[in-house]
């Protein structure tokens, strides 16, 4: 009996995901808890499960591929069932004990022949080494093979990125910086060497689709490299070429003897930048920074923002911060003002259930969790573009001050690394977005759908405020001028749902726990 190999709840607003690695081959025997395969979504690389014991028999998707959240991956059965009439007799044999490599399914057959353009292309490698050199950015055409028949071994690759003779040399300046893994991986496995492909552009903005381009380009006999104005169009131009087709041709557009059959506009994503001027680079977009776009702009678009600002004196929080630093710290945990903040919003959730809630036609869901979401920046690259990943802290309202802290510092860490998985992502009813933390004093963020509200959190810093022990607006002899660390509330609402009075008293809520906080 066969197995369907799915993919777990990928989350709201996630309909494929970018085939990775298959960890193992057709053929291959796998038990259950096994992870078998490395999927990623735009925030997200995430390890799938083989659901049972057995044979994987069939693989629908290849490494590379989109595939839609809702499709089957793959068969595991028994050895010797068939899938659509395809049986698998034997086990595959184990990787060390492999002597000579298949073509890789993603590079043209015509990359075999002896040609100058596919020098290095006929490397003989083991899975292992070639996943190690992925690893270490090694290429392995470079590499002198040990093992039987020449065969490049995983110690061939660990002693060859060591230093030994022949080793490529470190990155120059503006190269210093590392292509993701995925790029590592397929340029190992179809013995591509990057440097040359990227002609000079920063090795992180190649993608997976530029190394299948670039195995095209050297079947054909072409220069390996990524063409210079290469868009997001690129991955279904990359797929066509990796399969000896041509994409179809971009039509002229309309002129003025065209009146009278006028062309229909392409949609935008499918433009291209056109001829390039001194002095201009085309960045392509990742995933990630295509993905933020698009949800901000439907965002934007979908839900009319208003945003009320307040100021709240820290005083308190940072008082109560000084005194318990190193009673956390001795636990394990670093805490941080972001940390009041939740307990802030969970405060003033509670006073205004409907900015715990989602829109609807029919009318408007009240979340009774708390689950409150962290926008969180990650590394920017030498362009300055970045990307930004909101981690989900779930049932807030359940946690102290401590638990609070300890799920921020774990959640923080995990985005920086990649590390985080789908579910950490899901299910979010709030969003804070502390830009503070870089030096910010105020923003209008934009609220993360289907959510109703995001809270923005401005830098503390010192400011004059009037303290009146007289009337609060005539001037009197009560007056004083003194120096407080203030901070601005910047609060986004969905004015669907929410009125100024209503967040207004959400805000209120936020201000009178900070500014009288006690444990």
């Amino acid at each position: 009996m066969t197995t369907e190999i799915r993919l777990p709840d990928a989350g709201e607003g996630i309909d494929d995901v970018t085939i990775n690695r298959w960890r193992v081959a057709v053929g291959d025997n796998v038990n259950e808890g096994d992870v078998i395969l490395e999927v990623a979504t735009d925030k997200v690389d995430t390890e799938i499960q083989a659901p049972t014991s057995g044979v994987l028999l069939k693989i629908n998707f290849q490494e590379g591929e989109l595939a839609p959240v809702t499709e089957i991956m793959g068969y595991i059965g028994q050895e010797g069932e068939s899938v659509d009439g395809a049986s698998v007799e034997a086990a595959a044999p184990t990787e060390e004990a492999t002597t000579e490599e298949a073509p890789s399914p993603k590079a043209p057959a015509a990359q075999n022949e002896s040609t100058p353009a596919a020098e290095g292309a006929g490397a003989k490698a083991t899975p292992v080494a070639k996943r190690v050199a992925a690893d270490k950015g090694v290429d392995l055409a470079g590499v002198a093979g040990t093992g039987p028949g020449g065969q490049i071994t995983k110690q061939d690759v660990l002693t060859h990125a060591g230093g030994t003779p022949g080793a490529a040399p470190p990155l120059p300046g503006d190269l210093a910086d590392e292509p993701t893994l995925a790029v590592r991986r397929a340029a190992a496995d179809n013995n591509i060497n990057l440097r040359e492909m990227a002609a000079g552009r920063p090795l992180s903005t190649l993608t997976k689709y530029d190394v299948l381009s670039a195995v095209a380009s050297r079947a054909a006999g072409k220069p390996v490299r990524v063409e210079p104005a290469y868009t997001e169009g690129r991955g279904a131009k990359a797929k066509d070429a990796a399969a000896g087709t041509k994409p179809e041709a971009a039509k002229p557009t309309a002129t003025k003897s065209d009146t009278a059959k006028p062309a229909t506009p392409k949609p935008a994503a499918a433009q291209t930048p056109g001829q390039l001027k001194p002095g201009e680079e085309l960045v392509k977009l990742s995933r990630m920074r295509a993905a933020v776009a698009r949800n901000t702009a439907q965002s934007a678009f979908s839900a009319p923002h208003v945003t009320t600002m307040w100021d709240v004196d820290m005083s308190a929080v940072l008082q109560h911060r000084a005194a318990h630093k190193k009673e956390f710290a001795a636990a394990g945990v670093n805490l941080t003002i972001t940390a009041y903040f939740f307990e802030a919003i969970v405060a003033g959730l509670k006073a205004v259930p409907a900015a715990n809630a989602t829109w609807t036609d029919e009318g408007v869901i009240i979340k009774r969790a708390y689950n409150i979401g962290m926008a969180t920046a990650l590394p920017m690259d030498q362009y300055g573009i970045g990307g930004l990943i909101v981690p989900v802290i779930k049932n807030a309202g359940d946690l102290n001050l401590m638990g609070i802290a300890r799920a921020v510092n774990d959640l923080a860490d995990r985005a920086r690394k990649n590390e985080l998985k789908q579910e950490d992502l899901a299910d979010g009813s709030f969003t804070l977005s502390n830009y503070g933390t870089s030096g910010s004093r105020f923003q209008t963020p934009i609220i993360v759908q289907p959510q109703v509200g995001i809270l923005g959190v401005g830098a503390v810093e010192k400011r004059a405020v009037v303290v009146s022990n007289g009337h609060p607006l005539e001037p009197n002899l009560g007056d004083s001028l003194t120096f407080k660390p203030m901070t601005t509330l910047g609060f986004s609402y969905d004015h669907r749902v929410l009125d100024g009075a209503t967040a207004d008293a959400f805000c209120a809520a936020v201000k009178q726990h900070l500014e009288n906080y006690t444990a």
